[in-house]
This record gives C-alpha cells, structure tokens and sequence, in this order.
C-alpha cells in the first residue's frame, strides 16, 4: 500500500476511480518511459508486486528500484551500488568542508588525511558530508582520532533532510529495524571477526540455540540480500566482509546484547585452533593454502591474541603466536614474528613452562635475525636449556635450529654447526623430514661463510633433495639461494646469473614475492660486478620496494648508492646511504653501519672530499670491528686502503692497496661487497709497474 500510494501520489491522481494499481497502469499505457521506484526495502513485498505488475502489462517500460535488498522478481537484473571511488569522495567532502571552513583545500599535507577519513567511511555520501561538516569545530586530525566513535560524530545533517538521513546512526538503524530478529543477532555477532570470515568460521563462532549451526548459511544469505554483508568469491572460498561502518555499528550492537564475551572468547578458540594447526599446516605440500589462509585471517588471529592478552589467557597467547612462527620464518617476515611473540610472552599470568620456552625459542630467533643477534642468541640458548627437560625432542630441535639460525647471523659459525649437530641427532631419530631440510639449510650457510664451498654445496642440494620430497615449494627457494651464492663465491659469474634468473623466474610464477629480494639483490651486485649499472640500479630499486626485511632493504640501498654514484648522481647516492644509514642505526646493527659509512667514504673520494672520505673510513673500520662480520670487515679495510692511496699517493700506499684487491680476487667472494667495481678500477689506476 505504501509503494501504491507513493506512485499515485507522485502522478497527482489519487482519487481517480479503479484501484491505485488499475490507475498507475491507466497511466503509463502505451508509453515508454523509465520509472524510478525509491527505496523499497521497507515496503519490499508491495513493492515487488508493483514491479512486477508494470514491467508484465507495459512493454515500454523501464524500471529502476533502488532498495537494500532485491525484489526477487522475473527478469531483475541486480546491479550493486558501493562507496563513492576515493577521488570522488575527496572532492565531495572538500566541497562540504568549504561551506563551513572557506578556502579548506586537499593539499599534499591534508589530502592523505582526507582520503583516509574516506576510506574508513566507505565512501558513503552522507557519511562523508557529515563528517565534513564537523570540521565546524574540529581540526581534520581530531576529526580522523575520533572516527571510531562514528556514530556520536557524525550527526547533525540538513534540517530539511528525512530524520532517517540527518545522523549516520539513523542511516543504519533504518536498515537494522527491518530486519527479522535471528538476522539481528548474527549481524552483531559477525562484527566479532576482523576483516570478514569464512562460513566455517562464522558457523563454528556464531552458531548456539538461538541461531543453530545449520541456519547460519540461510540467515547469512538473508543479510547479504539486504546489503549488510558483501561475499565477494574470488578467492579460494567466499569470504563474507562487511563495510567498516556497519561493521562498527554491529559491534556496539553486540556490546548492548551482553553477549560480547562469549562471542569474543568463542572467536578466540577458534583461531587459536587455526594457529595450532597451521604450525604443521605451513610446512610441505600444503604449505600454499595455509599461509594464503593465515595472510587473510591475519586480522582475527590478532584480534584473538589480543583478547587472550587482555584475559590473562597466558597459554592460549602462546600457542596461538607459536603457532604461527613457521610462517614468518617461511615468509622472512622476522620483526612481525618478534612483535606478535613479544606481545604474547608479555602476557600476564601462569603459563605452561614448554609452552613459554618454545615462545621465548621463536622470539628469539626473530629478535636476532631482525634487530639483535646478540640478544636472540641469549634467549634461545635459556629456552633450548629449558626444553631439555621436556620430553618433546622435536620441540627442542625446532629451539637449537632456531638458536644456530642466530649464530650464523652473529657470525658464530663454529658455535653454530656444533648446535646444528645435536639438532641433527634429535630429528634424525624423529624422522622428521621438513625439519632436516631446515637444518642442512642452516649447515649449507655455515660451511658456505667458512669457505668450504664444496661441503657447502652438499648440504645445499640436501637441503633441496629433502624439501622436493616434502613437496615443499616455498622454502626450497633458500637453499636454492644458497647453491647460486656459492657459484658467485667461486666467480662462476655466468652461472650464478643463470641461477639467480631461474630463482627470479620460479619465485615470480609461484607467487614467492617475500622471497624476490634474496635473489634481486645479489643478481643486482652481480650485474654491477659485470658492469651494468644500470640493470643493478634496477634490480636494487625492484629490491628496495619489495623488501619486507629492514636490514636486507637497507642492504639494497648501499648497493644502489655505489651504482648511482658510478652513474654520476652524486646527490641520489648520498641520500641512499643516509636513508640506509638510519635503518640500520635503528636496528642497532654494526656491521650495517660498518657497510654505510664504507658507502660514504667511497662517495666523499668522488665528491673531491677527501678528508671527509678518511673520517667516513675510519668510522668504517671501528664498526666492522664491533661487528665480527668478515665480510663488512673487507668492506671497512677497503675503504681505509683507498683513500689512503688517494690522500697519500705513495708508492708503498699504492703497493698496498693493490695488494689488497689481488688478496680479494683470489679469495672467498661475498655476494654482500658492493664496492667491487670500485676495488677494480681504482687498483687498474694506481697500479705501478714492477722496479
């Protein structure tokens, strides 16, 4: 009735005789028009009958409905209308701020801010203007603080407006109000997930008596009809997500309906139960779907850490952040694993020792491999000390892996083979497969910085032998890794590159992106090495954007730095190994400053600035001291023997950095010296013939 009523009224003939349908047809007759049939979600069923009344008896007719859920009659075609583009929604809410703060513009300091403010409301029309509409009285910072209060800021729209349409609250309960009451109570339970869940999911979180396991797909169905829940399938399985601001309105919802804790622990338990599973999951033929699963699921397996932290839950943190460590080990993802462990061990309350020791085991690889070797050898050796009471041998070989992976980056190679030995022992008699591929890994690196380049290479095809047996196709590409270095380190430059491109080539098609900088920046060296600068400056660039390592990032720009300067940009150089610098001074890492400052002492020599050049190498030489590194070591001594030869041209100066480069071309080549291109050129200048 009301849908008929509204149509007769807006064709100004509400008295004429017949029904109001009978008048509406008597209307239209015989003409061919469009009709715009305006919200019609809370009159659904009169409207669907109208519809389907007009488009049967009139041929010509064309008609829009627009209505949060669909009429469900013939010949509908569903066309779903989203958020305003984000350029679109900037310039609706810069053209409402100007009617209350004339001259406001989208400048480069307020426009990220603008388009984050977007974002975040979904590019809602109404959200937007009243959301600009505040800046009456708010700054656009405080405005973007304060969004997650959504619902209390955003009011006070046009007087004029339907009360429906004059707060963003009104918007939303007017599509709440109509839904039915077992609708309601899932829609406030689905905000306990963080950016959408998988049916599984919402069926083992949300299902008790009031809304039983089996009708949640039904009442699911229902809401995405009514557009309060998107199921977008195009991936491995529907995902259902909602809009940010429904999504906030379910959640205050769900605090009102007194059944946050239960859904909030329910949600816990069960990504805990994902992490646990994932710990095996992620290793071998699987490995693929489950850590496409757990990249996204990332929001609510930290929402569920989070609630465990916020309980007490000491054992269900731990499990749940231990659970997910093979992934960023696989995924090199070393400060992400560090902050979700930290947080976890954090966590106040009893704890099962095993539990916290292969936490404290995982934290500190990941504290090492990020920011500090020194500290993450220290913690590892306490957790491998405390796991050799337990009676889980591989749980305490997964910890001695974990603290040989910490030597060889302290460059404790010795130390680290002899833990690596009784590791081997534990997972032999274990027969654990995936873990002795991980272990030959971590040998092959050992022997490969030793220079035992030929037991090196047997440990690296081990490795590989027994990750192709698991059907293990991410982390094979790190021994694979390791045989293309020690090609380089026996100056097979043609066939490290062949190796270098087949790993680029396998690491691209399988999707490997985490792993793409272990292979671009050695390739970008070797390229520099065989003198294009320009491939390496681009090898180091696609290097530098992809990183997800801090340190192996900053690596890169040292590289590129050399290259930049040998292509004449002194000013590009020096920003990059500033840029670098910085990183690696917050990592607290002194074989990383050692390789900047050596970066600046070659580029002080080419900027004629030759006393700076020996200040920048002799800061150079005392970091790679601290750092025990070998290879930085180099770098340093290097970078001290050429700016004395040039500040001090002497025979004997010269004699003894031609020296140095000889002893260098004859020994083990690290993939990780940058200035070879510089070593080569400077030492074919300043060479003296023989007395």
């Amino acid at each position: 009735a009301g849908a008929l009523g509204a149509a007769a009224a807006a064709m100004a003939s509400p008295d004429s005789p017949g029904s109001t349908a009978d008048l509406i047809l008597r209307h239209l007759a015989g003409r061919s028009l469009l009709v715009v049939l305006d919200n019609c979600e809370h009159v659904i069923d009169q409207a669907a009958a109208l519809a389907d009344t007009l488009v049967g008896a009139i041929p010509g007719l064309r008609l829009i409905a627009t209505s949060r859920e669909p009429l469900g009659v013939p010949g509908e075609i569903l066309a779903p209308v989203g958020g305003l583009a984000v350029a679109a929604a900037v310039e609706l809410f810069v053209d409402r701020a100007r009617a209350v703060q004339p001259g406001f513009a989208a400048d480069g300091h307020t426009r990220p801010v603008i388009e984050d403010v977007c974002r975040r409301l979904d590019g809602l029309p109404l959200a937007v203007e009243l959301a600009a509409a505040r800046l009456r009285a708010l700054t656009l910072t405080t405005l973007a603080e304060r969004l997650d209060d959504r619902f209390r800021l955003l009011t006070g729209g046009a007087r004029t407006a339907l009360p429906r349409q004059q707060t963003l609250r009104a918007v939303v309960d007017w599509s709440y109000d109509l839904l039915f009451e077992d609708e309601r109570r899932l829609f406030a339970r689905l905000s306990v997930f963080v950016g959408g869940c998988e049916l599984a999911a919402a069926e083992a979180v949300c299902a008790d008596d009031e809304v039983p396991h089996g009708e949640i797909l039904d009442v699911l169905s229902r809401l995405v009809d009514k557009s309060l829940v998107a199921a977008p399938t195009t991936g491995r399985a529907a995902r259902f997500t909602q809009l940010q601001t429904l999504w906030q309105y379910g959640r205050d919802r769900l605090d009102e309906s007194g059944e946050a804790d239960a859904m909030r622990a329910s949600h816990g338990a069960h990504y805990r139960q994902m992490a646990e599973d994932a710990y095996e999951g992620v290793r071998g033929a699987a490995g693929l779907m489950w850590r496409e699963r757990l990249t996204s699921e990332s929001g609510n397996l930290r929402s569920a850490l989070d609630w465990f932290i916020a309980t007490g839950d000491a054992d269900a943190a731990l499990s749940l952040a231990s659970g997910m460590a093979w992934l960023w080990f696989i995924n090199s993802d070393f400060v992400e694993g560090a902050r979700w462990l930290g947080d976890a061990l954090g966590t106040k309350g009893q704890r099962r020792p095993e539990l916290a020791a292969t936490a404290h085991a995982w934290h500190g690889f990941f504290v090492g491999m990020s920011s500090s070797p020194a500290a993450g050898v220290s913690e590892c050796e306490t957790a491998a000390a405390a796991l050799r009471t337990s009676d889980d041998p591989v749980r305490l070989a997964e910890a001695l892996v974990c603290r040989a992976a910490v030597l060889v980056r302290a460059n404790e190679f010795g130390r680290s083979l002899e833990v690596l030995g009784e590791a081997h022992d534990l997972l032999q008699r274990a027969g654990d497969g995936w873990l002795l591929a991980v272990h030959d890994l971590m040998v092959a690196w050992n022997l490969f910085s030793l220079g035992r380049l030929e037991d090196a290479e047997t440990a690296a095809r081990s490795s590989v032998e027994r990750f192709d047996a698991q059907r293990e196709t991410w982390a094979v590409v790190s021994p694979l890794i390791a045989l293309a270095y020690i090609a380089e380190a026996r100056g097979d430059l043609g066939g490290a590159s062949a190796a270098y491109q087949t790993l680029l080539g396998r690491c691209r098609a399988a999707g490997h992106l985490t792993y793409l900088p272990l292979s671009l920046v050695p390739l970008a060296g070797l390229r520099a090495r065989q003198g294009d600068d320009a491939a390496a400056d681009s090898l180091y660039e696609e290097a530098i954007g992809c990183s997800l390592n801090p340190w192996l990032s900053a690596d890169a720009m040292v590289g590129q730095a050399a290259v930049a300067r040998r292509l004449g940009d002194l000013a590009r150089a020096r920003a990059l190994l500033d840029a670098a610098g910085g990183r690696y001074a917050d990592l607290d890492l002194p074989a990383g400053q050692a390789r900047a400052l050596a970066g600046l002492a070659w580029w002080a020599l080419a900027a004629d600035q030759v006393s700076d050049a020996a200040v920048f190498a002799a800061d150079a030489a005392e970091a790679a001291s601290a750092s025990g590194d070998p290879a930085t070591q180099v770098l340093a001594d290097t970078a001290v023997a050429a700016v004395t030869a040039i500040a001090d041209p002497t025979r004997r100066n010269a004699e003894a950095f031609v020296s140095l480069a000889r002893r260098r071309s004859r020994g083990l080549v690290h993939h990780s010296l940058t200035d070879e291109p510089d070593v080569a050129a400077l030492a074919a200048r300043i060479a003296l013939p023989a007395r």
